[in-house]
């Protein structure tokens, strides 16, 4: 199995989390982004969206994060990151697709506008963005109540805001104190000390 990708992707980081997770050898193949190694020749044959990350198992070549993702935990069920109720498998659906099309356009927005010079700035959009980021953590802080994780346990749902919520946090963004707990308690499982490190 090879999984394809860059090391500041946060999709890139979801699916190393959970083959980490699921204790998955695998061999990480780097696809620079810098380089725009995405868009070579060789690349867009396995993935022609050019973006990251790609998995290939075998015969199987496989993109979208979220597919890779429900591949993975049903093809190793082990670890029991996909519940078998489909209720609860209904609301992991819900926080795998929340993620990426309401949670994430605006975090990435963000993070865009305030890397560049204090001068180029955008002030408005910034203010609106914030705004809109202030209010998804606001919609996370109120799912996880007074509990530990999105379901009651870890699963899947926990896992694909990992990456993007420690990005936030990285920033200096300042999070709730239930959602700042809860990063808290799923950057100290081993599995994600454990993708820390890139290869040279």
């Amino acid at each position: 199995m090879q999984l394809y990708g860059y090391f500041r992707s946060g999709n890139t980081r979801k699916v190393r989390l959970c083959l980490a997770e699921l204790g998955v050898h695998h061999e990480l193949v780097v696809v620079d982004l810098a380089a725009r190694e995405q868009r070579s020749a060789d690349y867009l044959r396995l993935n022609p969206n050019g973006v990251v990350p790609t998995l290939v198992d075998g015969e199987l070549v496989l993109w979208e994060s979220s597919a890779i993702l429900l591949y993975l935990v049903e093809k190793y069920p082990h670890a029991q990151l996909l519940p078998q109720a489909l209720d609860e498998r209904a609301r992991v659906y819900k926080w795998l697709v929340w993620q990426p099309a309401t949670f994430n356009p605006p975090r990435q927005r963000l993070a865009a506008e305030l890397a560049k010079p204090e001068a180029a700035r955008d002030a408005p959009a910034i203010a609106a963005l914030r705004a809109t980021v202030d209010r998804n953590l606001e919609i996370l802080a109120e799912a996880l109540g007074g509990n530990d994780y999105l379901l009651g346990r870890y699963t899947l749902a926990d896992l694909v805001m990992l990456p993007h919520l420690a990005a936030l946090r990285d920033a200096g963004l300042a999070l709730p104190g239930t959602v700042h707990r809860y990063v808290d308690r799923l950057a100290a499982r081993p599995a994600w000390q454990a993708i820390q490190n890139w290869p040279d």
